[in-house]
C-alpha cells in the first residue's frame, strides 16, 4: 500500500526518476519534476528549478557524479542554499543498487540534514556520506 502523502521534505532530480517513484511508494514525503502536485514541471533547467527548491528548503537527492568538475553548478546550488546529496559512486547502477546505496545511507543524511544549516552539497558513495563544500 503507498505511503500516506506528507508535506514534501526531498526533491530528486530528474536524473534519478525511478528512484524518486520506488521512494515516493513508501515515504510520503518525496517529490520531483513533473510530480503530481510538485514544485517544478518536467523538463525544466536546473536553473530554474534550483532558486524554487532552494526556498522550498527541500533537500536534493541526484546522482550528477561530475558535480565536482562543474563550479558554476555547484556555485549556483549554493547561492540559492540548496542542500544537495550526490551519489557518486563509480560505474552504472541499476535502479535497485542506486535505491540499495541510498537507503544504506538514508540515516547518515538524516543526520547532515538535521545536524547542518544550508547550503551544502554531500556525496553519498559506497565508503559513506561526506559534506564536500558549503558557503
Amino acid at each position: 500500500m503507498p505511503a500516506t502523502q506528507h508535506v514534501a521534505r526531498w526533491f530528486v532530480d530528474e536524473n534519478s526518476l525511478g528512484v524518486a517513484k520506488a521512494l515516493a511508494y513508501v515515504r510520503g514525503d518525496i517529490t520531483w519534476p513533473g510530480a503530481p502536485d510538485g514544485p517544478v514541471p518536467a523538463g525544466l533547467a536546473d536553473t530554474a528549478w534550483l532558486p524554487i527548491i532552494g526556498q522550498a528548503g527541500l533537500v536534493v537527492l541526484t546522482r550528477d557524479k561530475r558535480i565536482r568538475s562543474r563550479p558554476l553548478e555547484r556555485q549556483a546550488l549554493l547561492d540559492h542554499n540548496v542542500r544537495a546529496c550526490f551519489l557518486t559512486s563509480g560505474g552504472s547502477l541499476t535502479l535497485f543498487e542506486q535505491l540499495r546505496l541510498w537507503l544504506r545511507y538514508w540515516d547518515d543524511i538524516e543526520n547532515l540534514v538535521a545536524d547542518y544549516q544550508g547550503p551544502w552539497l554531500a556525496s553519498v558513495t559506497r565508503a559513506g556520506v561526506r559534506i564536500f563544500d558549503t558557503r
